[in-house]
């Protein structure tokens, strides 16, 4: 074995000027700074504000970290011929970390560039210490979650190997994997379906526990995709407890390690965004921690109580079922009077004036006058419907019968106005409780 040329082989050559070896590759045509790390300037700069949101916490604060225009898929679609490996389509990955909650992530991922549904995952990892990794990991969770006799839902489950565990302590095993691998699963005994997870499956599948491992770092709108089940969870009355697992890409950060970065891995979590996405999207965290010498992060959690979207959606489906019962109600109470031969004014030309005109699609052969308080409005015309917007006195010559006020919260002012300034006697009317009712003084607006 040849031994390098060093000075300590040749004390002779001490006296003797350095030798300068030319570098393999060519340096930047930039001066070099004594320092590698950031100077003052760039300590004190505030972290650029972008068009793209962080995948976590939604932050448009992030600072670039690096850019491949084409950077083939890695994981998925494998090449077989050198020809095709050659010609795979180049995609552009800009990486970039939030500023506000340290998640990684890259802006020009496009899910539909990935073969999810016909392509296998191609990441491989059957070695022993990997296997034992999993298998403590199913024992702590059984024994520090209770995880016996549950019904449990793996989201992504790929060839249900983690189910298999699971299912040996009499837990009723589902998974959901859209790829050819929902075969090989239920070849296993898991009860499992070929097709996304949907948060509505909540409903029928009434889960003890969800896991989620591996998948979440793939998915375009990860924070979303939690939050969908987070609401679902609140609407089927159910608080199953979540468990994930991402990879970590702390090390990868603290090493200056850039090949963890993959097309097929859109996010790349921290401990604290893998948190901070869970908490934000509607979760109770229970646990998180860094695993596999810190290759890993798992994070288990559960639903927050969510009080207010229960109520809120009890008033919202109550209020969309009432639209179309107020306009025929409204509709039929114009129509009436039309038939009956009264003469009908409308007084509120814009703004909500304007939306109830058009909501009830009041135009102007169901009532044609249009009055408004605002002299600036005269001589204009209703938005959407057409009807000329005219000034109080234009009703002293054309008399009507009946004033329904489109405003609610203005209608003291209007009835005042009508009485006491204009003088006028006409039947008042308001649009309330779904239904035109008159506007007398004990009307509650």
């Amino acid at each position: 074995m040849t031994l390098p040329d060093t000075d300590a082989q040749h004390p002779a050559k001490a006296d003797q000027a350095p030798v300068v070896h030319e570098p393999a590759a060519p340096l930047p045509n930039r001066e070099i700074r004594a320092t590698a790390g950031p100077d003052l300037a760039e300590l004190m700069a505030p972290p650029p504000r972008t068009d793209d949101a962080c995948l976590a916490c939604k932050s448009v604060y992030n600072y670039p970290i690096a850019r491949w225009d084409k950077m083939p898929l890695s994981v998925l679609g494998l090449p077989r011929s050198e020809r095709e490996a050659r010609h795979m389509r180049g995609l552009v990955m800009d990486v970039r970390q939030c500023a506000t909650c340290s998640h990684v992530f890259h802006s020009d991922f496009n899910y539909d560039h990935i073969p999810y549904r016909t392509g296998s995952n191609l990441v491989y990892n059957d070695g022993s210490s990997w296997r034992k990794y999993h298998d403590d990991l199913v024992e702590e969770w059984v024994r520090d979650y209770d995880l016996v006799g549950k019904r449990v839902v793996e989201i992504g489950c790929g060839e249900g190997l983690f189910l298999e565990r699971l299912a040996k302590h009499d837990n009723h095993c589902i998974g959901f994997e859209p790829g050819p691998d929902a075969e090989r699963a239920a070849a296993r005994g898991i009860e499992a379906y070929p097709e996304y997870f949907q948060g509505s499956r909540l409903f029928d599948l009434h889960a003890d526990a969800l896991i989620c491992r591996h998948v979440i770092e793939h998915l375009a709108n990860p924070l979303d995709f939690l939050e969908d089940i987070a609401i679902a969870c609140c609407e089927a009355d159910i608080s199953p407890l979540f468990f994930a697992e991402v990879p970590l890409i702390e090390k990868a950060m603290e090493q200056n390690r850039i090949n963890d970065f993959l097309y097929e891995h859109v996010s790349n979590f921290t401990r604290n965004s893998f948190r901070t996405m869970f908490e934000r999207a509607g979760f109770d965290v229970l646990d998180v921690r860094a695993r596999f010498d810190d290759e890993v992060v798992t994070l288990v959690a559960r639903p927050t109580p969510k009080p207010l979207q229960r109520a809120v959606r009890l008033k919202a489906t109550t209020f969309q079922k009432s639209v179309q019962r107020q306009i025929q109600r409204v509709r039929t109470t114009l129509l009436a009077w039309q038939e009956a031969g009264l003469k009908v004014a409308l007084w509120g030309g814009t703004g909500k004036g304007a939306a109830l005109i058009n909501m009830f699609g009041i135009d102007s052969n169901l009532v044609s006058t249009v009055i408004d308080s605002d002299p600036r409005k005269s001589g204009g015309f209703v938005p959407g419907t057409g009807q000329e917007i005219r000034t109080p006195d234009h009703l002293r010559v054309n008399q009507v019968d009946r004033i329904l006020i489109c405003t609610n919260w203005r209608a003291r002012d209007i009835e005042r106005e009508i009485r006491d300034v204009h003088g006028f006697d006409t039947d008042l009317y308001v649009y309330l409780e779904e239904s035109i009712q008159v506007l007398g003084p004990e009307t509650q607006l």
